[in-house]
């Protein structure tokens, strides 16, 4: 009885401890410095915003009113050392600060279209030793929005007005959404972009304004009418209760008449071999070379003039274009062969023309690099034993290939693992990999809408590789692909491949076959065979306020037009499938605390006869492996290790050191970000996470054992895993190092337990994930 009550206080002292820990962590520690003894400062400042509201544009609008409080009673802690915050100096408390807060909050509220509100505050005195602790609390009722009634363009240029009328389906303002100050100042910078897209390069902010509230303004017109008078009362009142506002955005004056003149592109100047320190020798020497008004100047025949007309976007004589200029610099400065790029322009009032010159800063034009990596496998499939990796890479960069800015990069790998099991080179693997990255399309036809593209490349890639593993297995593989990139004028950044090549060929031993006889799906993972196929990926961001999202579409197959080929076949070694995988993740920014999500789905379909490598036809087609889906890992399902989870709520694998992999995965992933401190000038950071998912197969691939691995969506709730964690992140700017603790919180291994909810779950048996960056 006594050992009992030890075990029972051994564990309570535990989780006091962590308890302490986690406060500790949470809280960290603040110290305030200089403050005005004997006088009252101000040591805290709360906001109460009552608003029915959702949570994230809640806490935003709180973000924004907590800005503008008077500086004064904005309580700045800096950042001291390891969890440590320091106050220094705290403002004597004054009254006025509170009113002049109350201002400042009113016209927060009014420029985001809050109408009638209420703000309140109060303050309460804390006395500390020798410290008078002043928190001022601000109570913040917006009142009602104001919505957008009608929204009208008058212009008196008359090309001006033809144009907005023109482009009017694309305003940003609509008829019946919350009116707001950022709204209308878009709407304007909408207005100019398309002026400026049409000759008037001078046209500014000063040339167009909004005109609100005309029916407030004409209530005070002394000669109207007393009926009309009445009528417009009477939609004032109406407006209080659900108010409105007409938005009118007209034309300013004629003082600067320059600004609504249009301009049109003369000269041409390209300077493609600048340096950011100028040899005044070589600037002396310079040749010129002038087509169609089009000029090239330069020192070094570092590029073909043809190539940077082909890229310009500025055509001599057209109607001056923003978006060309903007689109001729992104070009060029996505290229490799310069480090800079810049557009100055001189316009000539008098002729209404306006003259370019690209000004191009030539990178470094070959790069060479040397890495050396060390790791340690402990989940080899073969052996128990820890093995300890060193692998030298040697890389080789020319940026401007053919001087046209062809990016060629050649990359070398020798890599061995050493173990203790008789021999001490356990694994040899070497490599080398040649790619070209070409800024255009290059394809047997012409591509009309390139021109129209924010950027276009083309990318062929050729590698081969052998592995040799400890007498058991070796691995020839070679991979070849070309693929089109480009960016739409939507930012949608796009890729193609039509053609992808993917060749393993396996060399098995005696002792392979052994541990196949042993370990559930070894033949399956390490397994010779032929890709041919094309995919296709769109990748597409956008923002809202303090909201990012990010989408990722990929579409993959292989052997649907190539398996028709018998030459290609190989004696039925050509994989055919079909894989589709939706990637989409929404951010929440809240200063510095953040939301993360992310959702995951991906479906591959083999199909066809399909031979294993003894020749034998496989009763069931399936994914090769490296084409399969997974969960574990850094970045997946954190509370199990790499490819161990699954499939479904089978235990076939159970015990058996072998991976997992299968042809559907679902997988959702949520973090709360939020920052701990600063050690040694090193950005600490933490996150509480959560992971739910799972892999499955679509059949049972004639196994019965197999049935509990494959998805039903009946099944789906005792099928689904689920993880929980937390995390120290040591953020360095330019990377992050994630160290991750998880537990299994929902094990489908336990599917008849409760559905697997909190199987043996222990607060000091968790996974350890050791990661780069944050997981998604």
């Amino acid at each position: 009885m006594l050992l009992s009550n030890n075990k029972y206080y051994t564990r309570i002292s535990y989780l006091r401890v962590y308890g302490c820990l986690l406060l500790f962590v949470l809280t960290g520690c603040k110290v305030i410095k200089n403050y005005p003894s004997p006088q009252p400062f101000v040591y805290k400042t709360t906001i109460k915003l009552e608003a029915k509201l959702p949570s994230a544009e809640k806490a935003d609008l709180i973000s924004k009113i907590e800005n503008q409080l008077a500086d004064s009673l904005q309580v700045r802690y800096r950042k001291k050392g390891f969890l440590k915050k320091q106050m220094e100096r705290p403002a004597v408390y004054d009254t006025n600060y509170a009113a002049e807060s109350i201002g400042y909050i009113d016209d927060l509220l009014r420029a985001y279209g809050y109408m009638y509100g209420q703000i309140s505050w109060d303050s309460s005195l804390t006395q500390v030793e020798d410290q008078k602790r002043v928190t001022t609390n601000f109570r913040v009722i917006p009142g009602k929005v104001l919505r957008i009634d009608s929204i009208g363009f008058d212009f008196r240029d008359s090309t001006l007005q033809a144009l907005v009328t023109s482009n009017r389906k694309e305003s940003k303002l609509k008829k019946g959404e919350p009116y707001s100050n950022e709204k209308v100042s878009s709407e304007i910078d909408r207005l100019l972009n398309i002026f400026r897209d049409n000759g008037y390069l001078k046209i500014t902010r000063e040339d167009v304004y909004a005109q609100v509230d005309t029916i407030v303004a004409a209530l005070i017109d002394p000669g109207l009418d007393p009926f009309e008078q009445i009528r417009l009362l009477e939609e004032v009142q109406k407006r209080r209760e659900n108010p409105q506002i007409d938005v009118i955005f007209k034309q300013r004056g004629t003082e600067n008449p320059e600004h609504l003149q249009q301009y049109r592109f003369r000269f041409i100047r390209f300077y493609p071999d600048l340096s950011l320190v100028q040899d005044s020798t070589i600037l002396a020497k310079k040749d010129t070379i002038t087509r169609n008004n089009i000029s090239v100047i330069r020192s070094k025949n570092m590029t073909k003039p043809g190539f940077l007309a082909r890229n310009n976007q500025m055509m001599p004589g057209s109607l001056y274009r923003q978006k060309d200029v903007y689109r001729t610099n992104n070009v060029f400065q996505q290229m490799s062969a310069w480090q800079q790029v810049g557009i100055d322009l001189f316009p000539i009032d008098s002729l209404g023309v306006v003259d370019a010159e690209v000004n191009m800063y030539l990178a470094k034009k070959q790069n060479i690099s040397v890495d050396l990596e060390a790791s340690r496998n402990a989940t080899d499939l073969i052996t128990t034993t820890n093995l300890f990796g060193i692998a030298l890479n040697f890389g080789l960069q020319d940026r401007n290939l053919s001087k046209q800015s062809v990016l060629a990069s050649t990359n070398f790998r020798f890599g061995i693992e050493l173990g203790n099991q008789g021999r001490i080179i356990q694994t040899f693997q070497t490599s080398i990999t040649q790619s070209f990255t070409i800024p255009k399309f290059v394809a047997p036809f012409k591509i009309r809408q390139e021109r129209k593209f924010q950027s276009s490349r083309t990318l062929l890639t050729a590698s081969g590789s052998i592995t040799n593993l400890r007498d058991f297995l070796r691995v020839q593989s070679i991979n070849t692909s070309i693929g089109y990139e480009w960016m739409n004028q939507k930012n949608r950044n796009w890729y193609y491949s039509p053609l992808n090549v993917e060749y393993v060929r396996l060399f098995k031993t005696d002792s392979f076959y052994k541990q196949a006889a042993i370990i559930p799906n070894l033949e399956n993972f390490y397994n010779d065979g032929l890709i041919i196929s094309q995919y296709l990926i769109l990748r597409n961001a956008w923002a809202r306020n303090n909201k990012v999202y990010n989408l990722k579409i990929q579409l993959e197959e292989s052997g649907g037009i190539f398996g028709n080929i018998k030459q290609f076949d190989l004696n039925s070694r050509l994989f055919r499938f079909a894989k589709a995988d939706i990637d989409f993740r929404h951010y929440i920014n809240m200063g510095s605390k953040s939301w993360a999500f992310r959702f995951f789905v991906g479906l591959g379909i083999p199909y066809g006869k399909q031979n294993d490598t003894s020749g034998n036809i496989v009763r069931e087609p399936s994914l090769p492996f490296f084409k399969s889906y997974f969960a574990g890992g850094p970045s997946s399902m954190r509370a199990w290790q790499v490819r161990q989870l699954g499939p479904g709520s089978s235990n076939y694998f159970q015990g058996a050191n072998t991976f997992r992999f299968a042809d559907f995965q679902l997988e959702s992933n949520v973090e709360y970000r939020f920052p701990l401190g600063t050690l040694f000038g090193i950005n600490l950071k933490s996150a509480f996470f959560a992971d739910i998912g799972n892999i499955w197969y679509r059949n049972n691939q004639g196994n019965p054992a197999l049935d509990a691995g494959v998805f039903r969506l009946k099944h789906l709730y005792r099928d689904i895993a689920v993880a929980g964690g937390t995390s120290l992140r040591l953020d360095f700017n330019y990377f992050m190092i994630r160290f991750d603790w998880a537990y299994k919180l929902k094990d489908p291994l336990f599917a008849d337990q409760k559905n697997g909810w909190f199987q043996n779950v222990n607060i000091l048996k968790g996974q350890f994930q050791l990661g780069i960056n944050a997981p998604f």
